[in-house]
């Protein structure tokens, strides 16, 4: 139980409070601690206030009442120590105007306070004067709202420009000493993040790659920062790196020149809570620095990463399979296998191995048919259709760009028209319903309506308006969604023109262009058909199904 102090009014205290955060701005002289005490001083000796004691919260925001000196001032308040409290002015107090009014209207009152604000001829002793504060605490409430927003939206637009806005640079990156927000590349850090990237594109684990960059003594991200390098080397841990920081470090878009936005962003202005957003729900800023990997580089790796396919070679033959993974059933669905033919008179072994559907191999023609296809007939297939792209993306890459965009069926420029009109509306919505909430407030504080009645309508206002907020990130998601199919299927016709044609087919190669491939059984009642396959590319998805002959 808390102790209630049995005091004359007389010899209670009168508490002088003071409250500054960085929205209020350091550098404004009237707003300072210093400035507030001595306004606060002179105004308790010249109204003859005695036993005065300050609590002073320096750098707490007013949007929430979250604050040491406060709790403090509240716990006094209870405990019956207090007979006053005064303050600069109300937004000193605080800047949420629901919970200020509970304070002056309800709490103050209980428990026998005068409070006071000193500029904006606030005392609680003259209800006169009184009637005009809920207007204040709403004023004091929306002028906090949109310095949260402002500050918001000016950090989004340093983000949305290309600004690096994190205080130290990811490993393998350096900060520009001519713009701060900049990142350049680091050799030979650099160099080393390619390694890692490279050694996962050759089947590499985790594991397996933290214990060769341990064997080359390669010093661990944390040695770079102050102190620790010679603390890792005391302790023998210098160049033991960590297979969770190398998966985060491979999911980082940062290393393709992208930034993402947000990481972890406050879940409102009331709340110090933080939410945090993964990687893949994260808004991607394109094109911000120098990439230190190529595009297809950094989605082979986490595609390799989600499916974790470790190894292309066949441990039993040695057969390089370099479409693991990568082949499907167009019937049912499940992966074709390879198999060798050891008595096949054929020299190579590309020439004995040959692929079929999983689920026939397992379970026979009840559960589905062969799809079978010579490993020479699908390697050479695949590469000259990678060929002819190649070349039309070499002669003219914009035609190649139309004819996938009316391929694909994009259209870029109808729908966002109509997203601008929707986000209008929606805006003009979110702001009617911020005026019906202030003037839901004032009618509750003037009695017009009970605190049921507002509750309930206050209520209703809320959920409209998470509704709303809602479809407007349904929509920037759309939009987002457009933006990015669009730069995929330029990345594509770029990354296709910055190829000669290929002489062979490997692994990389694969994964380079290549997302999946369908193949289809083939239509053994009809005479001179040919097995089809589906080519599904990377950023851009299938292109046209092709047959293939069954012997080259």
């Amino acid at each position: 139980m808390r102790r209630n102090v049995l005091l004359s009014r007389n010899d209670k205290l009168t508490a002088l409070y003071c409250r500054l955060s960085r929205d209020d701005g350091t550098s404004n002289e009237s707003m300072s601690i210093d400035t507030q005490k001595t306004m606060l001083s002179e105004y308790a000796a010249k109204m003859g206030f005695k036993n005065v004691r300050f609590y002073v919260d320096d750098g707490y925001s007013g949007t929430n009442f979250d604050r040491p000196a406060f709790k403090l001032l509240v716990n006094d308040i209870e405990d019956g120590l207090i007979a006053t409290v005064i303050t600069k002015d109300l937004s000193r107090l605080g800047r949420n105007y629901l919970e200020t009014g509970t304070y002056i209207e309800i709490f103050f009152p209980k428990h026998d306070v005068r409070y006071i604000a000193i500029n904006d001829g606030v005392d609680s002793i003259d209800r006169e004067k009184m009637d005009i504060t809920p207007f204040h605490n709403i004023i004091n409430s929306l002028y906090a709202r949109d310095t949260s927003r402002k500050i918001k939206s000016a950090i989004r637009a340093r983000r949305t420009s290309g600004k690096y806005m994190a205080s130290t640079p990811p490993y393998g990156y350096i900060k520009d000493p001519q713009d701060h927000n900049h990142l350049i590349v680091d050799e030979p850090r650099a160099e080393n993040v390619r390694r890692i990237f490279n050694m996962v594109l050759n089947g590499q684990g985790l594991f397996q790659i933290a214990r060769a960059l341990k064997a080359d003594e390669v010093p661990r991200p944390s040695a770079l920062k102050s102190g620790m390098y010679e603390r890792f080397a005391r302790e023998g841990t210098l160049y033991e790196w960590d297979p969770s920081y190398l998966s985060t470090l491979l999911h980082n878009p940062v290393y393709a020149g992208h930034i993402t936005m947000p990481v972890r962003p406050s879940k409102s202005m009331h709340s110090q809570a933080r939410e945090y957003v993964p990687m893949e729900q994260r808004e991607l800023v394109m094109n911000t620095h120098e990439a230190i990997v190529e595009q297809w580089v950094f989605d082979e790796v986490g595609r390799i990463l989600s499916g974790r396919s470790s190894s292309f070679k066949c441990p039993a033959s040695g057969f390089e399979n370099i479409f693991k993974g990568m082949l499907v059933c167009a019937d049912c669905g499940s992966s074709l296998i390879a198999k060798v033919e050891k008595r096949s008179r054929r020299r190579s072994l590309v020439d004995k191995a040959s692929y079929c559907c999983g689920r026939y191999r397992r379970f026979g023609n009840s559960a589905c048919t062969s799809h079978f296809i010579e490993a020479r007939v699908l390697t050479e297939s695949v590469r000259a259709q990678i060929n002819k792209y190649i070349r039309r993306a070499r002669e003219n890459r914009a035609e190649l760009t139309e004819c996938i965009e009316r391929k694909l069926k994009v259209s870029f420029s109808d729908s966002r028209k109509k997203y601008k009109q929707d986000l209008d509306k929606i805006k003009l919505r979110i702001g009617e319903i911020e005026e019906f909430y202030a003037t839901l407030y004032e009618n509750l504080t003037r009695g017009i309506i009970s605190e049921e009645r507002f509750k309930g309508m206050s209520t209703r206002y809320d959920e409209e308006e998470k509704e709303l907020r809602e479809r407007i990130e349904l929509i920037k998601e759309k939009e987002r969604e457009e933006r990015l199919d669009q730069e995929r299927i330029r990345n594509f016709v770029s990354n296709l023109a910055s190829h000669e044609e290929l002489k062979e087919l490997t692994f990389s190669v694969v994964r380079e262009f290549v997302e999946k491939i369908r193949i289809y059984e083939k239509e053994k009642d009809c005479p001179g058909s040919h097995t089809r396959i589906q080519i599904m590319y990377k950023y851009v998805g299938a292109l046209e199904t092709v047959n293939v002959k069954e012997q080259l």
